[in-house]
């Protein structure tokens, strides 16, 4: 021992010392000096039996009993002021008896009860010096930052109550959880329970009445939980409340369970806004109980006073025109298909691919060269001949399908109707029809109801056909796995139109000035259901959107006919000065533009199909075809017997 020891305090109270280490030992092995002497270095002013000293090794007698501790708050760390405030190199030399989880063990010395506590254990240990029975925490012993001693578990023997200085329970401040009232630190946050320790990090307020406040300002110390959850309950009750409240007031209504034919007339729900009986045309929408057109904005129609260019002079083989854009109109020839210029019709190109061009079509964004048995597609916008088709018999009218994605071309002499597919620009079907020369094309915008008629225009001097007939098909179907139903119908039926949903169409017939109505049955055939007297010699009939209408031209009598196709009636005839050779109208429904031919004159017309008001643009010239842009803002007009072409915008 590095330090001398004081001698014992015998029974009459006299001290001796100071005395060796060595000499102690030597008398406590020849059992001279009883163990349980107290003695203590003579550097501390700690008392404790020999036995306790663990420098002087006092023999460990097994049969000595372990003590106790005590059970009530006098029996901790009453008789030991000094051994509190020893140093820890003093408490390390020391035997201590150890109390813990109800069993008792020992003697340890200091150093290793310090090791142990380091490591996280003895937690809620009590220890007392080896030969005594005064029991102090062991926390507040060998951890110097705590000020007072957790509460120790004696659970596990019945014989070893749970003991704490103080039996007061607390909240703690930071966590809320109920702890023993002299525990520095609580076990369940490891936060400081002390307003002093938590100074740095905590404002440490206590309240009027000395309590302490919690970690939260509104929440006061020893809320009990309804205090601290009242706002939420008040906020939900509040919520049940209002939806209670109004499931009563509609149960307590007044008649909620009679019918809207028995509720006063003042209560009645307003109606529905009216629904369209009839199913509307596609470009229709149903507004207030009726269809109405939807013109798109890319529909025009000519104003009035346009500006006219021409006449520019045309080849004398020239057989059609068409209008290519803004700047370009073509003619077919025999040589080919020839670009010249709208606004001063100067000759620009020469598609020589395309030989012997009769008729020219647009189909979809492609330009069809329809020569005596071939097809020329031409690129709509670079005029270049894409591919040649090879149809292996005449040609006959070229029909374009509602929304472009087919095309329909008559095989007079094959008896026969080429189906063409305007994506591809190629033949998909062909349907035969006996031994008919078959010609124009109409089919409903679904595309699964077609007729095509036998008429014939005749030629100027021969008499007119009195015979003919119309076929119904199915365009969507192969021919091969389709009826064919022939409908006769005498009077050279020169023209034919379908309704856009499919559920009617009609035909003229040119020898008895006469437009019939047939009528689609479920089978696929058709059935004559009504007939109409129009002006004389029909050839043409076109469909107005707009008004559900349609228009009738008539060559020997002079006149346009507005027709309405729900109950087939007149609504209007246009009577004119000249025989009507041929009518375009307008993409917005809205205008029909019209050629007027005399003996050495002819003229332009445009009505307004809203006000049937007509203008005339006269012409030194007899005209013989109208072909209209696809926007509707310009046409061109050929005169065939004076081999002239005048542009109009």
């Amino acid at each position: 021992m590095s330090d001398e020891l004081s001698f014992f305090i015998d029974d009459a109270g006299t001290l001796s010392g100071p005395r060796s280490d060595d000499s102690i030992r030597a008398e406590l092995r020849e059992l001279t000096l009883d163990p349980d002497v107290r003695v203590r270095l003579a550097s501390s002013r700690v008392w404790a039996p020999a036995r306790a000293w663990a420098t002087l090794a006092v023999a460990r007698t097994s049969g000595v009993p372990l003590p106790r501790p005590a059970v009530n708050e006098s029996g901790l760390a009453s008789g030991a002021p000094d051994l509190l405030s020893a140093p820890s190199s003093v408490l390390d030399m020391l035997l201590y008896v150890v109390a813990e989880a109800g069993k008792v063990s020992g003697p340890i010395t200091g150093e290793q009860f310090r090791r142990g506590v380091d490591g996280g254990r003895h937690k809620y240990a009590l220890v007392a010096l080896w030969g005594t029975d005064e029991w102090i925490a062991a926390r507040r012993l060998f951890d110097r930052t705590l000020t007072d001693a957790p509460a120790v578990s004696t659970a596990s023997d019945p014989e070893l109550p749970i003991v704490h200085p103080s039996g007061a329970r607390v909240r703690c401040p930071t966590c809320l959880e109920i702890v023993m009232a002299r525990t520095p630190i609580c076990p369940a946050c490891d936060e400081p329970l002390d307003a002093a320790s938590r100074s740095s990090s905590m404002s440490g307020a206590r309240s009027s009445s000395g309590a302490r406040s919690g970690s939260v300002p509104d929440e006061p110390a020893d809320a009990s939980w309804l205090r601290l959850h009242w706002r939420p309950l008040l906020t939900m009750g509040g919520i049940m409340g209002l939806i209670m409240g109004g499931i009563t007031l509609r149960y307590l209504a007044p008649g909620r369970l009679k019918s809207v034919e028995e509720r006063p007339a003042g209560k009645v729900q307003a109606a529905p806004a009216p629904q369209c009986e009839d199913a509307c045309w596609p470009g229709e929408a149903c507004q207030e109980g009726a269809c109405v057109w939807q013109k798109p904005k890319e529909f025009k129609h000519i104003d009035s006073a346009p500006s006219v260019a021409g006449p520019f002079e045309l080849p004398r083989d020239f057989s059609d025109a068409l209008l290519i854009d803004e700047d370009r109109f073509a003619i077919g020839l025999l040589s080919g298909i020839e670009l010249r210029s709208t606004k001063t019709g100067q000759h620009l190109e020469l598609v020589s691919e395309a030989l012997q061009t009769t008729q020219l079509a647009r189909v979809g964004d492609s330009i069809y060269g329809i020569g005596p048995a071939h097809v020329s597609v031409l690129d709509g916008k670079t005029m270049h001949v894409d591919k040649m088709i090879d149809m292996g018999a005449f040609i006959g009218d070229v029909t374009v399908a509602p929304g472009g994605h087919r095309a329909f071309i008559s095989l007079p002499g094959a008896h026969a109707i080429s189906i063409f597919s305007t994506d591809f620009n190629a033949e998909i079907d062909r349907i035969r029809f006996g031994d008919d020369n078959v010609g124009a094309v109409c089919v409903d915008d679904a595309g699964t109801h077609a007729l095509t008629s036998t008429g014939v225009m005749p030629l100027p001097g021969l008499a007119e056909h009195q015979g003919g007939a119309v076929y119904a098909f199915d365009p969507s179907r192969l021919g091969s796995a389709q009826d064919r139903i022939r409908a006769s119908m005498l009077g050279n039926p020169v023209a034919v139109l379908s309704m856009p949903t499919g559920e009617k169409s009609f035909a003229l017939l040119r020898a008895r000035n006469t437009i019939t109505e047939l009528e689609w049955l479920p089978s696929g055939a058709v059935r004559q259901t009504a007939k109409l007297e129009t002006c004389d010699q029909p050839e043409q009939i076109e469909l107005a959107r707009k008004s559900r209408n349609a228009v009738v031209r008539c060559n020997r009598g002079r006149a346009l006919e507005v027709l309405a196709l729900d109950k087939l009636r007149v609504v209007r005839m246009i009577p004119l000065s000249r025989p009507v050779t041929d009518m375009v109208l307008s993409p917005d429904g809205e205008q029909a533009i019209v050629t007027l031919s005399g003996e050495t004159d002819g003229a332009i017309g445009f009505v307004d199909l809203t006000t049937y008001e007509m203008e005339l643009i006269p012409v030194n010239a007899p005209l013989s075809r109208v072909r209209i842009s696809p926007s509707g803002d310009a046409i061109l007009v050929v005169s065939d017997r004076v081999k002239a072409a005048w542009v109009i915008r």
